[in-house]
């Protein structure tokens, strides 16, 4: 006679589930939280604040700021992205009315300053889509290809 065995939630692996929006969405959500950095209300109501990323949120608009913020301020851990840390924060979180002062203020042409941005939106999207798909603890931690 086979013994039969209880299974609990704790013997069961847990995998990632798939994301909850597309990847082109994630990004542009990713893009219009960093438009609406200065405007609460906006924030609040963009696209990234309905992700797996803000799920489990307990303050989801105070705690996805500072997971932005944190993810920007990484982005200097590598030698590649600490001009595209300098660019989303000199474009986004320091106060610059437009691209151009934020160029100015980092005393850079503007087609650089562009270039360090995109860069930076790239990393960063990058970044937070793995948080997305595996979690804080697995982040980067994906199929590599």
């Amino acid at each position: 006679m086979a013994a039969h065995r209880r299974i609990s939630a704790t013997d069961v692996p847990v995998r990632p589930g798939p994301a909850s929006v597309p990847r082109t969405t994630f990004d542009q959500g990713v893009r219009e939280a960093l438009q609406h950095w200065r405007d609460r209300a906006a924030f609040a109501a963009c696209a990234l604040t309905r992700t797996r990323l803000a799920a489990d949120l307990t303050e989801p608009v105070e705690e996805l700021r500072a997971l932005l913020r944190q993810a920007v301020d990484d982005l200097a851990r590598d030698p590649r992205g600490a001009r595209a840390r300098e660019a989303l924060t000199a474009g986004h979180f320091s106060g610059a009315p437009t691209q151009e002062a934020a160029a100015r203020r980092l005393g850079l042409p503007y087609g650089t300053y562009r270039r360090h941005l995109r860069q930076g939106l790239d990393l960063l999207c990058e970044a937070l889509w793995q948080r997305e798909l595996y979690g804080a603890g697995e982040a980067g931690q994906g199929p590599s290809c």
